[in-house]
């Protein structure tokens, strides 16, 4: 079952010792069934759409049951603020982070990347206004809204004068529905995967995409061993077709077709 939390106070900081020295048995004495380990392995998310969700039936919890499942580790999908949760995989409070940039290591040395991809995010502006823009600078002078811990927007926006940040998806677009601001800066499908659940009418994204990124699975240093075999493994759910077929199954029908 997922875990949502209103804050970072977490229940998680006593079980990485275990998970560790676990962890480390595995490394010595190896396990020839896969992977042991008692204590779920325990990932952050800050999502809750058709990416991760309470349900756990989103695209990235069906994808990370698949490949902890393969090396045989329980996992378990805690809900943490945006702003939180990479602080406190950094930290060791959690084990992993679902879904980042690559470079987030530079800022956050306990964490290390998982070199596979889990997918590719396109970042849009979402407006109801017909807005020609042309790559990050084009927005300067825009009332811009971003959820706040969204490094990417935050990082391209850092020197705009108009920018309002919010805790949740909620928020932002519930914002631009009354028109409080010009655009939405989110990930496309996830945007429209909002604007649907909210039931909004009269939001699009404008072209061109802002960026295009390649979205990791991150795991605190302590783990670093499981860095390769979890890299490998996703390699092979995407070289036998299970990747496409959750990809599918759970991403149908949420951005129109005419876009």
């Amino acid at each position: 079952m997922s875990i949502f939390r209103a804050n970072s106070i977490n229940p998680w900081k006593g079980k990485l010792i275990i998970k560790t020295v676990t962890l480390l048995v595995i490394l010595f004495i190896g396990a020839p069934a896969g992977f042991c380990q008692e204590e779920p392995f325990t990932i952050s998310t800050s999502y809750n759409n058709l990416l991760s969700n309470p349900q756990k039936t989103g695209m990235l919890d069906l994808l990370m049951y698949e490949l902890f499942g393969r090396l045989g580790l329980p996992c378990e999908l805690v809900y943490t603020e945006t702003l939180n949760s990479i602080y406190d995989v950094n930290s060791g409070v959690l084990d992993g982070d679902i879904n980042r940039i690559e470079g987030m290591e530079a800022t956050y040395p306990n964490l290390v990347r998982v070199p596979e991809a889990n997918m590719v995010m396109e970042f849009v502006a979402f407006s109801k206004k017909d807005i020609p823009i042309n790559g990050w600078e084009s927005l300067k002078d825009l009332d811009i809204g971003i959820v706040r811990g969204w490094k990417i927007l935050e990082d391209h926006t850092r020197d705009f004068p108009f920018v309002t940040f919010v805790p949740t998806e909620v928020e932002l677009f519930t914002m631009l529905d009354k028109g409080r601001i010009d655009v939405a800066l989110y990930s496309k499908l996830t945007g429209y995967a909002v604007v649907q659940d909210l039931a909004l009418t009269g939001i699009r994204h404008l072209s061109p995409p802002l960026a295009r990124r390649e979205m990791f699975l991150y795991v605190h240093s302590s783990h670093k061993n499981l860095v390769t075999p979890l890299a490998e493994t996703l390699r092979e759910i995407k070289a036998d077709g299970t990747y496409d077929r959750i990809v599918a199954d759970t991403t149908r029908g949420y951005i129109p077709s005419d876009r």
